[in-house]
């Protein structure tokens, strides 16, 4: 460019075409010189345009750098506002000095300072934070940023004070900003509002303690053995779980839960609330979670507007404040009752709540059945205690004449009137026992449903006639008045007539000892559509109106009293009402209460035809001829009895005591018939009478199973092994008559 302006001149000379006075000699001279500085002053443009081209495009070059650095630059800082504006977090810088230079949005918000008002200002005005627990200013850690130079972390328990003088608990933290030489040019904080994580935290916590608590209330339900100890737990305990002034248990009772409150918790405000005659009533909501099994959740509101709530106006008692309940259900589904909350102490019920008492409520609702079911095998135990007292004195009552009548008989030497009267006497007594061993077996058999009823046609009269005969005595003994009333056309049962009868005389005897002596009974059939209705009444003491739902329960009595001590053993009224269900009928108890006399009504099926009954036969029946009879027993007393009675009939008769020696005698002896019990050493009875079988002489004996064994599996069993009969013992005389009569028949 220097050489450019000093050749400027000439240059312009040249152009301009100023006349120079030269020499004509000197014009040749400057005319080579003028071409020949024309040619070196050309060269010299053309390079120093060459320079100056590319100093203008090394500038261009440099210019254009520069311009896409700054715009590289713009777009960083508007990537990092944009950011810093999009990010979740409250960010915030500063400068060396500690001043705020820059605040984004969630910042500006979580302070409650602006962009405008922040900047310049010392850290510590905008970021005022202290400690949670103790309220004492936190230090301010830009200053230690910058004093350190360290990231800094400050502890989860933060306050952060907002302009307002609001409060925010914060998450924060703080770092050095550098530059490219590592040099501390700022601080930038980063902190978040922990609120809502917080309440969380909280919710869990508090969660987490209830569930605890739970497990505990749970141990504690669990060994309550009572139903009112069970409610009372529970009411407790769900209105201290959840944090509530009234909590309220209430067992169903005929499908209404209002009808049964069993236990209260109320909180102190609650409690003078309790005094005050204007108590809501909300049995509608309460039967519409009983017949839903469903829980609900309701604020006030919502519950005053809710259909099935009839309660008081909300201004006249203190706020509900929220509602929560939820059902108990049993094993079955079916509801049990109902748990609920009200005016819960901070806030809304939640769902957190609602699921509490729901599982409280699954434990109550197993603890309520366990408790029931406790109460039941602690009075069923009780019962069979009674009962086993019962059954002793049952028994030593016809045991005792028994034995007296024994003595008497080995005193009375040759006075036969007393010897037959005594004979008599005891012959009753193994009566009374008989019938009260059968009972005892009969009430087994047909709860375990081991009895097969043999029905057949027949007229209800015959059976009214036999149960009528079966009680004479203890009616007549009683001087009670029997009045017996029936349809005045014969009436057609399919029906075993052994059971039949067994319920009638069941029903009379009961009347007959429940009714002071003189007192009246009454038996009535009479036809109503397709059914017969026979009624038992009497004027007796009639049956308490909690009895009435159980009295045909095992060992139920209504009268246990020393003064009413032939009470039975408690099983009569058990038998009638599983053999008339077993009949297709049913039976009911009545009784307007304590000596008003009670009234059983039993209704069975009829048919239209009639069908003649078979006579029966005559037990006096005789037996003539002899017959060589076995008797097998390990009990010597009863085959020596029995071999007593056989002989007294006309039979030649011999005795064994268990199977190996009854195999001996028969092989010696051939009887026609074999008397033999089952449970015996050495050879049980199914045993020896299958080796009978296999001999040729005891192919056409008669094989008598005579045991204790009655069930039908137990016959069957006998059956199997060969026996023709099978009797229980003690075998009935007239029985026994008939079975020698027939094998002599056949002989």
């Amino acid at each position: 460019l220097a050489e450019v302006r000093l050749l400027l001149p000439l240059i312009a000379a040249a152009f301009q075409g100023e006349q120079t006075a030269l020499t004509a000699a000197g014009q040749a001279t400057a005319a080579r010189e003028a071409a020949a500085h024309a040619e070196s002053l050309a060269g010299a443009l053309d390079a120093t345009r060459r320079e100056l081209q590319e100093a203008l495009y090394a500038a261009d070059h440099e210019l254009a750098q520069r311009k896409q650095a700054e715009q590289a630059l713009e777009e960083e800082r508007e990537w990092l506002r944009v950011t810093l504006t999009s990010i979740g977090d409250a960010v915030m810088t500063t400068d060396t000095e500690g001043r705020v230079t820059y605040l984004n949005p969630v910042a500006q918000t979580l302070t409650g300072w602006t962009q405008d008002e922040a900047a310049g200002q010392p850290l510590e005005r905008v970021f005022t934070i202290v400690n949670e627990h103790s309220r004492q200013p936190v230090e301010n850690p830009g200053e230690k940023v910058l004093r350190d130079g360290l990231v800094v972390g400050l502890a989860n328990n933060t306050i952060l004070i907002v302009k307002d003088g609001t409060e925010r608990p914060i998450d924060d933290s703080a770092a050095p900003i550098r530059d490219q030489g590592g040099v501390i040019v700022g601080v930038v904080l980063v902190f978040r509002d922990v609120t809502e994580r917080r309440r969380a935290d909280e919710a869990s916590i508090r969660r987490s303690e209830q569930l605890r608590r739970l497990a505990q209330v749970a141990t504690r339900i669990n060994v309550a053995h009572d139903v009112s100890s069970v409610i009372g737990i529970v009411t407790e305990e769900a209105r201290s779980l959840i944090g509530a002034h009234q909590s309220i248990a209430s067992m169903t009772t005929d499908q209404n839960c209002a009808r049964a409150i069993n236990a209260v918790s109320l909180s102190e405000k609650y409690a003078e609330w309790n005094n005050d005659d204007t108590k809501p009533d909300g049995s509608d909501i309460y039967s519409l979670i009983c017949r839903t099994n469903m829980p609900m959740r309701m604020t006030q509101a919502e519950l005053e507007a809710h259909s099935a709530w009839t309660g008081k106006v909300s201004g006249k008692l203190p706020p509900i404040r929220g509602w929560l309940a939820t059902p108990l259900i049993g094993r079955d589904g079916r509801n049990i009752g109902l748990v609920q909350l009200s005016d819960k102490y901070e806030g809304e019920f939640t769902e957190d709540d609602e699921y509490v008492l729901v599982q409280l409520a699954q434990i109550a609702s197993v603890a309520v059945e366990n408790a029931r079911l406790y109460e039941e095998l602690r009075n069923a135990d009780r019962r069979k205690d009674e009962f086993l007292a019962t059954l002793a004195h049952e028994l030593r009552n016809p045991l005792a004449p028994i034995r007296t009548g024994l003595e008497l008989m080995r005193m009375s030497g040759d006075d036969l009137v007393l010897i037959e009267e005594v004979r008599t006497t005891m012959e009753g007594q193994v009566q009374q026992l008989v019938r009260l061993v059968d009972d005892l077996l009969d009430v087994s058999r047909i709860t375990s449903g081991k009895v097969t009823l043999r029905k057949e046609r027949m007229e209800l009269a015959s059976v009214v006639q036999s149960a009528v005969e079966a009680t004479r005595t203890i009616i007549e003994e009683s001087r009670h008045k029997l009045t017996v009333t029936l349809p005045p056309q014969p009436v057609s049962l399919e029906a075993d007539p052994t059971r039949l009868a067994q319920i009638l005389s069941n029903l009379l005897t009961n009347a007959a000892r429940y009714t002071p002596d003189g007192g009246h009974i009454w038996l009535t059939a009479e036809r109503q559509g397709s059914d017969v209705v026979v009624t038992v009444k009497d004027t007796g003491i009639g049956i308490p109106a909690d009895m009435l739902g159980r009295i045909f329960e095992m060992f139920a009595q209504v009268d246990r009293s020393l003064e009413r001590s032939q009470g039975g053993l408690g099983i009569g009224l058990t038998l009638v009402k599983r053999l008339v269900e077993m009949h297709g009928g049913s039976v009911q108890a009545r009784s307007h209460g304590p000596e008003q006399g009670s009234e059983f009504t039993v209704r069975l099926p009829i048919v239209t035809e009639l069908v003649q009954a078979q006579p029966a036969r005559d037990e006096s029946l005789s037996v003539s001829g002899k017959l060589r009879v076995l008797a097998v027993d390990d009990n010597k007393d009863a085959a020596k009895v029995l071999g007593m009675m056989l002989k007294a009939l006309g039979n030649e008769v011999r005795t064994a005591n268990d199977g190996l020696e009854a195999l001996d005698v028969a092989a010696e002896f051939r009887p026609d018939i074999v008397l033999m019990d089952i449970g015996m050493p050495r050879l049980n009875g199914y045993d020896t009478a299958r080796r009978m079988r296999e001999q040729l002489w005891g192919k056409r004996m008669v094989l008598v199973a005579l045991t204790g064994w009655g069930q039908e599996e137990d016959r069957q069993r006998t059956k199997d092994a060969g026996f023709d009969h099978h009797f229980v013992k003690p075998i009935e005389p007239a029985a026994l008559r008939t079975l020698l009569a027939d094998r002599q028949s056949t002989k």
